[in-house]
């Protein structure tokens, strides 16, 4: 096995400690190291030493969904034309959303999460603090991308919003100027990987194409709002020439968190820091005695629309993880159940 081929992919020393010494020895004969590139309906696709495979995936890992990502590090036997999956790497991020009270897992091994808006009726400050929370609870960097500037008509304005927010990186670009393009180039390097989130037409895919040289059916843009009738039905990731893997992603219109207070209370640092400094712990910051967050309020150095946000993200989260654990309890109590018939049915008979 030459890991120097893997580590282009996004392949480290994290993953070579979880193997043991047989799978070690498997790599020399009939097993592999494939990186996840894509999940379809009836198979899965991943990149290797020896380029593209095809996988299988057991049922011990059914529904692919729950425990299989785009971006994942899988050990897979070969078998016949296909190579079975043996062994999902543990990550060292996912991101995940909530999907009808389930975590649904976005993708996998991630350097950087793009967070892609427009710079028309698209922004939305509001969704930007969701994806923020996203990738500070999984300590993925965070970086906006404002999209379709040689378009808008209040491009100052949106820039002055995304100043409000704490993240890094902002890079507003069109891709009908190469100059503002230039400033993406420093993330493709060797090893690399980004996953590119935000709503359907933003752009995700044509900035994909123009960067990486990678076709992808990307429709004509409407007229009237400028919005892409985008195609992203699945996610996908590519590879530049420089090893660059990154993730497109369908769009995403509204996040639901789940499990996500910590990248929460980073994303909103500031009401944090000022709910420390209230006279009471318990206080509800609703112009409670000793409240500083209603101070800052008053002062107008804090807004009510930011506060307002972070109070809904955390009910929103809590109610997700409410909601994960009724599902997870409700699986334990099937499978003791089912289990209870099946050993009563063997008794019988």
């Amino acid at each position: 096995m030459n890991y120097t081929k893997l580590q282009p992919l996004g392949w480290s020393s994290l993953y070579l400690q979880q193997l043991s010494l047989t799978e070690l020895e498997s790599l020399e004969e009939t097993s592999g190291l494939f990186r996840i590139a894509a999940i379809h309906r009836s198979r899965i696709t991943a990149v290797g030493e020896c380029g593209e495979v095809s996988l299988i995936c057991p049922e011990q890992y059914q529904p692919v969904s729950t425990f299989l990502a785009v971006g994942d590090w899988v050990l897979a036997n070969a078998s016949n034309e296909y190579y079975r999956i043996v062994k999902i790497l543990e990550p060292k991020n996912r991101i995940q959303r909530a999907v009808a009270g389930k975590a649904k897992v976005i993708a996998a091994n991630l350097d950087y999460l793009w967070i892609v808006t427009s710079a028309n009726e698209d922004f939305n400050l509001n969704r930007l603090q969701r994806f923020l929370a996203l990738a500070h609870e999984f300590s993925i960097e965070p970086v906006i991308i404002l999209s379709k500037i040689d378009l808008s008509t209040g491009l100052a304005r949106y820039q002055q919003q995304l100043q409000t927010l704490n993240v890094g990186a902002v890079h507003a670009i069109s891709l009908h100027d190469a100059a503002s393009l230039t400033q993406l180039q420093s993330y493709d390097f060797p090893g690399n990987s980004i996953a590119l989130v935000g709503s359907s037409g933003v752009g995700k895919s044509s900035l994909i194409n123009h960067l990486l040289g990678v076709e992808q059916a990307v429709a004509e843009i409407r007229a009237d709002d400028d919005k892409g009738k985008h195609t992203t039905t699945h996610r996908e990731m590519f590879f530049s020439e420089n090893g660059l893997a990154i993730i497109d992603t369908p769009g995403i219109r509204e996040l639901q968190l789940v499990d996500a207070q910590q990248g929460i209370e980073q994303t909103f640092a500031n009401i944090v820091s000022l709910s420390e400094q209230c006279k009471f712990s318990n206080c509800q910051h609703q112009q409670d005695l000793g409240c500083a967050v209603f101070a800052a309020l008053e002062k107008g150095e804090l807004q009510q629309s930011e506060l307002n946000n972070y109070q809904k993200l955390l009910r929103e989260d809590a109610f997700q993880q409410r909601q994960l654990i009724g599902a997870h309890a409700q699986r334990d109590h099937d499978r003791k159940f089912f289990k209870m018939i099946e050993n009563h049915r063997k008794e019988k008979w």
